[in-house]
């Protein structure tokens, strides 16, 4: 089965080890637009995502699946140079994040609809690059009047093209179901919905319950560890739903990116030493992993996590 990365059609059996959840840059257009080199410079994230994401591949990643969305500053063109450079399949999403904004508040479904669906069937912004996945997101307000839009039309695209959507979901506020729901409104079974950020949560009568309705969980902020929810009960919290049978519809990342603009100056970043990061791309390998084992988990079933499970996913195999 073939799906779609930035350079073109590439085959669900030649997507390796899948990071499913990660960011190139989440950098606002209209900040760069304005502030220029103040606030990002092209060149410089060029480098340090190529770089970045060369030590992934050194630790045998084949494929990264970028997450960003079109309003948290999505760039096909970065994307499709990082892939050339570093050899990686890149796959790119399209959708919109959770934030209340006029440029969709204000904006009909069928408009939203139509401009999503542009992407899949021309290409995004004037390149033949295609998404690979479609991208929510619902916060901690849940699923509100104007992403109850969003996400209608996120479904329909979804029902209508096959692509599987990812959708950022915060696991304290139990929005599982009704983002299910709505996109079982349109159309899309739930094997072909990722509820991301599920790690953030040790609930597991939460997570059971959403297992059970056929989703699929992200275990995909590992580059969050110092920040939230630490190592040990992140790790704990797979190995725990890997022995009670669902090891096979759990997905691993970091939801990193070379340059995350929200809290991070671009001085501070393009001066650190983004080579040498405890926390960056491989930290999987160098600590969730093995951590994994040492917890007496089948080798089958870690390995699993990066390369079985990914492949079901996008290839829609899997119900429960």
């Amino acid at each position: 089965m073939k799906i779609q990365s930035v350079l073109g059609p590439v085959d669900t059996s030649e997507l390796g080890q899948v990071l499913m959840h990660e960011h190139l840059t989440c950098a606002d257009w209209s900040m760069r637009m304005n502030f220029g080199s103040r606030f990002y410079e092209a060149d410089k994230v060029t480098e340090m995502s190529c770089g970045m994401l060369g030590k992934a591949a050194q630790q045998g990643v084949a494929t990264v699946v970028d997450g960003t969305p079109v309003n948290l500053g999505r760039d096909i063109h970065l994307m499709r140079d990082v892939a050339r450079r570093t050899g990686l399949n890149i796959i790119a999403s399209t959708g919109f994040y959770y934030q209340e904004e006029p440029w969709l508040g204000f904006r009909d479904e069928e408009q939203i609809y139509d401009l999503l669906m542009g992407d899949c069937t021309d290409g995004i912004q004037g390149t033949d690059s295609k998404p690979g996945i479609l991208k929510a997101g619902v916060a901690r307000a849940g699923v509100t009047p104007l992403l109850h839009k969003v996400l209608h039309a996120t479904g329909r695209v979804a029902a209508e093209t096959g692509l599987p959507i990812f959708c950022h979901h915060d696991p304290s506020v139990h929005s599982g179901g009704e983002i299910l729901d709505l996109f079982e409104s349109c159309g899309v079974p739930a094997n072909r919905v990722i509820l991301g950020h599920s790690g953030d949560t040790t609930e597991l009568e939460y997570l059971t319950a959403m297992l059970e309705r056929g989703c699929w969980l992200g275990m995909d902020r590992f580059g969050f560890c110092d920040r939230d929810l630490g190592l040990e009960p992140r790790v704990d919290t797979i190995a725990r739903l890997c022995e009670m049978g669902w090891g096979n519809k759990l997905l691993l990342s970091h939801d990193l990116a070379a340059y995350l603009a929200f809290w991070d100056s671009w001085e501070t970043t393009k001066n650190s030493d983004y080579l040498h990061l405890e926390e960056d791309f491989t930290f999987i390998h160098r600590r969730v992993l093995p951590a994994l084992r040492e917890r007496g988990l089948e080798p089958a079933v870690v390995d699993g996590l990066l390369t079985a499970n990914p492949r079901t996913f996008f290839e829609g195999t899997s119900s429960h």
